[in-house]
């Protein structure tokens, strides 16, 4: 009990807002959202299904500052930034696992998974996303090749256009590195720490890395890979984790908002992993939890000791995040963890739209085990 006694004085006494500034820092009203779309994330619902608003604010991971013109995504639903980074998305139909994506020229896209209810009062779903600017940016000519520390593709290769027809000329290049074992590289991993292994079931793990690449021909057109052919990818050693000989890869489908595993990386001598992919794309060797996670208990309440049902809840580890999308009706949480590691414990109320941290670090939770606070 002494634990959630501490969370619950952290959390709710000690409250940091996060949103200042103009353009609607300070709640709903105030700022211009651009290029609205209120369709339905869902056509083939019922009308007569609850419906709710999603609104929130999109900021460079390294400066902190707002981002216009980002194209946001609920399923159909669209809208892009105001030039302080706000959008807003109405009459969504409610989920309890909504895919949100987040494209602007320069960044990795990025993706999140929240959970979008119909709530009383201010009816916003709120969600703060940061998005990571590409590491490099250059242009080959499609005959040369790319021998990079972290990608290799053979001048043989062929490439395809948008249209399926070969392509040959100039190529531009965007490329993403990412060390999960940082702050930003937690924060800016598309999507959750999950995925569909090769054997079709949802697996949690965490991650050793992330390279993400695109191509595209002149006119600004995504480029692919001709069939057979391939990409390497060499992702850089991280001294603090554990070394396995062969790790997973595994891909991130944007529409699904969903990590697939597809091929294996092995270890080099140096520490790094090297493996092939057919397609390029976001791509991320993970290590699959082959045991039963630990599962973490709480409950959060304000300062007058009333159930918060608006609080998004997330456990971050060295290189993995679990997370509770919300609290129920009775401020109650349970996150499933990576056993024996330890985390810090991080929430979020959406509806109010406030962020704060436990004052410490939960000690690891064992497979199997189940620690109520």
């Amino acid at each position: 009990m002494y634990i959630f006694k501490k969370m619950k004085l952290y959390l709710f006494v000690m409250l940091v807002t996060i949103f200042t500034g103009c353009g609607g820092g300070g709640g709903s009203t105030g700022s211009s959202y651009a290029n609205i779309n209120e369709g339905s994330s869902d056509t083939s619902t019922s009308t007569t299904a609850a419906k709710t608003v999603h609104e929130g604010q999109v900021k460079d991971s390294l400066t902190g500052n707002g981002l216009a013109d980002v194209k946001v995504s609920i399923g159909e639903s669209t809208a892009t930034t105001d030039e302080n980074g706000f959008y807003a998305l109405s009459d969504l139909i409610t989920s309890e696992e909504a895919i949100v994506n987040f494209e602007k020229e320069g960044y990795l896209i990025g993706s999140a998974q929240i959970k979008l209810k119909s709530l009383s009062g201010d009816n916003t779903n709120y969600l703060e996303y940061a998005m990571h600017a590409h590491n490099n940016q250059w242009e080959y000519e499609s005959t040369g090749e790319i021998a990079g520390a972290h990608i290799m593709i053979a001048a043989s290769v062929d490439y395809i256009d948008s249209e399926g027809n070969p392509y040959s000329g100039i190529i531009s290049s965007e490329l993403t590195l990412l060390d999960i074992t940082s702050d930003e590289g937690k924060v800016v991993f598309p999507g959750a720490f999950k995925g569909i292994n090769s054997n079709g079931t949802m697996v949690q793990f965490d991650s050793y890395g992330l390279i993400s690449i695109s191509l595209k021909d002149s006119n600004g057109n995504t480029l692919r890979l001709a069939d057979g052919d391939t990409a390497t990818f060499r992702f850089d050693a991280v001294s603090s984790l554990e070394k396995q000989n062969i790790l997973p890869l595994w891909y991130y489908d944007y529409e699904q908002g969903l990590w697939l595993e597809e091929g294996y990386a092995e270890l080099q001598e140096d520490g790094s992993y090297k493996g092939e992919v057919s397609h390029l794309g976001t791509w991320s060797v993970n290590r699959a939890l082959e045991d039963e996670a630990g599962i973490y208990r709480g409950r959060i309440v304000d300062k007058d000791g009333s159930p918060m049902s608006d609080v998004r809840l997330y456990a971050l580890g060295e290189n993995w995040i679990g997370s509770d999308l919300s609290t129920n009706e009775d401020g109650m949480f349970e996150i499933k963890v990576i056993p024996g590691k330890s985390f810090k414990l991080k929430a979020y109320n959406y509806k109010d739209k406030y962020e704060a941290s436990y004052n410490g670090t939960i000690d690891a939770i064992a497979s199997g085990e189940i620690i109520e606070n």
